[in-house]
C-alpha cells in the first residue's frame, strides 16, 4: 500500500506511541480507584525507563557469604549484606539492612507474586539439599499489609481493603542441570574455575574453548542459557553455590554477580534479522562491549575471591601451584606473597609451568613496575582475553617498586605481585626520572653476557 503524507510524522508533532499516560486532575473530576492504579502504573513504568537506561547488574552491596553463627551441613544459611541492585526489566531492588537466609525451609513458604506482570511466571526455587551447583538470586515480590478504612462497604464482607502494597524482595535458589557441567570432574581442583569461565562464556560444554571475544551471537555463557528455564527477567544474580550433602563447598560471587552494564546498540543490532545491521554489528565486532568488559571485571573479581578462599583453607598455601586450580588466568591478577609474619603463596611455585618473565639468559629477577599504574593497568586489562593456562600463552608478571621496598624496609606490609595478560604491552619499562636506580628494569636493555 502506497505511503500517504499522514503516513509520515512532522517535526514537532507529538507522537503518542509508547508514551506514558497520566490521569489529569481538576476540580470536579469523579477519582476511582482505577485512575488512582493508572497513576501508580505511569511512575512505575517511569522508574522502569530510568532502570533500562542504567542498565542490569549490582549498584553496591549485596555480597554474599556464611552466616558463620547459623550455617549447618544439612541447613546451610547465607548472609547477604545490603545494597542495590537493578534487573533486566528495570526495576530497582533494595535489600535495606544485612538479612540471613537459609536455603531450606522448616515450613512453607508465604506465596509471594512478582509486582509486575512483565516478570510473570517467576517459577518455584529449589529448597532441597543434594550434590548440586545451585544459583542465588533477588527478585521483586509484593505482599500486602494492613487493613484499611472503608466508606459504604459491609466491613465483614470486603475483600479489597488492604491498606498497602508493600513493593519487596525476594530470595530465589535455582539448580542448574547438571548436564552444563557433567564433563567436568567436581573433585578436580579447577571445577570452581571452569564452573566459573563457563559462566562468562569462554568454555561451552563438552566443545572447548570458544573465540572468548567473540560477538557474532547476542546470548552466550550458563547465565544465559539458564533465563530459558527459570531465571527471569526479574532476577538478579547474585552468587553460585556449590552445594554437597556436606554442605556449601564454596560461594563465588562474581562468576555470575555483574556491575551494572548499560545498554550496547551493538548488541540491538546483533538481535535485528536486518542483514545489513548484522553486517554493520560484525564490523564491529573486534571491540570489547560493555558487556564483555563488565565480565572481564568480574573475571578479575572472582580470581581475588578464589585466590583469598584458597590461601584460607591451605595448610601451606607457599606450594600452591596456579595451574592446579585455574584452567584459565583473567586479564589482570594480583597474588598475595608470604611476608613474615603474614601468610601467602610463593612466587616461584605459584606460577609454575606459566610462560614468563624472567626469561632464560636474562636478569633473573621479575621486572618491576610502579604501583602508580596499577589503575591504568586495569583498565587497559580489562579490553583483554584471559588467559589459558593448557595453551602455554604468556603472562606478564610484575613487582611494583614500592610495595618491594616497604616489605624491605621491615614494614607491616603484605609483599604481592601482579599478573597481567601477554597480549597486553609490557609496561615495565626502565624510566630513572620516575622510579629509583634500585628498582628500575634492565632485561629490556642489557643481555646475559
Amino acid at each position: 500500500m502506497p505511503m500517504t503524507p499522514d503516513d509520515v510524522l512532522q517535526l514537532q508533532q507529538p507522537l503518542k506511541d509508547g508514551g506514558i499516560r497520566t490521569a489529569r486532575f481538576f476540580n470536579g473530576r469523579l477519582l476511582t480507584g482505577k485512575d488512582l492504579t493508572r497513576e501508580q502504573e505511569a511512575r512505575r513504568e517511569a522508574d522502569r525507563r530510568i532502570g533500562r537506561a542504567i542498565g542490569e547488574g549490582v549498584a553496591f552491596g549485596l555480597e554474599v557469604t556464611r552466616d558463620g553463627q547459623r550455617d549447618l551441613p544439612a541447613a546451610p544459611v547465607l548472609r547477604v549484606s545490603a545494597g542495590l541492585a537493578v534487573n533486566r526489566a528495570g526495576r530497582a531492588l533494595r535489600l535495606e539492612a544485612n538479612t540471613s537466609v537459609a536455603l531450606t525451609r522448616r515450613f512453607d513458604a508465604i506465596t509471594v507474586d512478582c509486582l509486575f506482570d512483565d516478570c510473570k511466571p517467576i517459577g518455584g526455587g529449589v529448597y532441597v539439599a543434594g550434590a548440586g551447583v545451585y544459583l542465588l538470586t533477588i527478585a521483586p515480590a509484593q505482599a500486602t499489609e494492613g487493613r484499611a478504612q472503608t466508606n459504604g462497604l459491609d466491613p465483614t464482607n470486603v475483600a479489597c481493603n488492604t491498606d498497602a502494597l508493600v513493593e519487596g524482595v525476594q530470595f530465589r535458589l535455582l539448580q542448574v542441570n547438571q548436564q552444563r557441567y557433567l564433563d567436568l570432574d567436581i573433585t578436580s581442583r579447577q571445577f570452581r574455575n571452569r564452573l566459573a569461565y563457563r559462566c562468562f562464556g569462554i568454555e561451552a560444554p563438552k566443545s572447548g574453548v570458544l573465540n572468548p571475544w567473540r560477538v557474532d551471537l547476542p546470548q552466550y555463557g550458563l547465565i544465559d542459557e539458564l533465563r530459558l528455564t527459570g531465571l527471569s527477567d526479574c532476577d538478579v544474580p547474585l552468587a553460585l553455590l556449590y552445594w554437597t550433602t556436606s554442605g556449601i563447598q564454596f560461594i563465588d560471587m562474581w562468576a555470575v554477580r555483574r556491575r551494572l552494564i548499560e545498554p550496547d546498540p551493538v548488541s540491538g543490532l546483533l538481535l535485528s534479522r536486518d542483514a545489513r545491521k548484522l553486517e554493520e554489528a560484525t564490523e564491529f565486532s573486534f571491540l570489547a562491549r560493555p558487556r564483555r568488559r563488565a565480565e572481564a571485571y568480574a573475571m578479575c573479581a572472582q580470581f581475588q575471591q578464589h585466590v583469598a578462599d584458597l590461601l584460607a583453607s591451605q595448610s601451606n598455601p607457599t606450594a600452591v601451584v596456579a595451574a592446579d586450580h585455574f584452567r584459565y588466568l583473567p586479564p589482570l591478577g594480583i597474588v598475595p606473597l608470604e611476608t613474615t609474619p603474614l601468610p601467602g603463596f610463593a612466587e616461584a611455585a605459584f606460577f609454575t609451568g606459566l610462560v614468563r618473565r624472567p626469561l632464560p639468559g636474562f636478569n633473573q629477577l621479575t621486572p618491576f613496575i610502579d604501583a602508580r599504574l596499577l589503575g591504568a593497568l586495569q583498565e587497559l586489562a580489562l579490553d583483554y582475553a584471559p588467559t589459558d593456562v593448557t595453551q602455554r600463552e604468556f603472562v606478564w608478571v610484575y613487582r611494583p617498586w614500592q610495595n618491594v621496598k616497604a616489605t624491605t624496609d621491615h614494614e607491616s606490609v603484605r609483599g604481592y605481585v601482579v599478573f597481567a595478560s601477554g597480549l597486553m604491552p609490557d609496561l615495565a619499562v626502565a624510566r630513572f626520572d620516575m622510579a629509583r636506580w634500585d628498582y628500575s628494569n634492565y632485561v629490556n636493555c642489557c643481555s646475559a653476557e
